[in-house]
């Protein structure tokens, strides 16, 4: 983790949790601009880490908004990777994604469903 937090900047990373879309876009920009960087030298060690750094802090963090910066990171992750992308994404990207995503359906459908069985009764 120590060696992530040393590849990306602090700023980088409180621009990611940030509550303003604009911050959490440009911070994934600059991110994004890292992973190619780190690609493309083909240090795939650190692009591990990094996924790892924004899965376990950001995508599965309590809060909405490093929730959001870590899908974001994600997703600049992949751009950055381009043609390495295949080899991070089933264990590193994808599954934090998807589990992400089921939880986050859990808690919608739910309040959904009961509104819909009271419309049909």
């Amino acid at each position: 983790m120590a060696d992530a937090l040393s590849v990306i900047p602090a700023s980088v990373l409180r621009n990611l949790s940030d509550k303003l879309y604009e911050k959490r876009k440009n911070a994934a920009l600059e991110f994004e601009g890292i992973v190619k960087q780190l690609a493309s030298s083909g240090d795939h060690e650190k692009i591990s880490l990094v996924i790892n750094l924004l899965t376990t802090e950001f995508v599965y963090s309590p809060q909405a908004n490093h929730r959001k910066g870590g899908l974001i990171g994600l997703a600049a992750a992949t751009v950055g990777l381009t043609s390495e992308a295949a080899q991070h994404l089933e264990a590193r990207i994808n599954l934090p994604l998807i589990s992400f995503l089921l939880a986050h359906f859990i808690l919608i459908r739910k309040p959904l469903n009961n509104v819909c069985h009271g419309i049909v009764i």
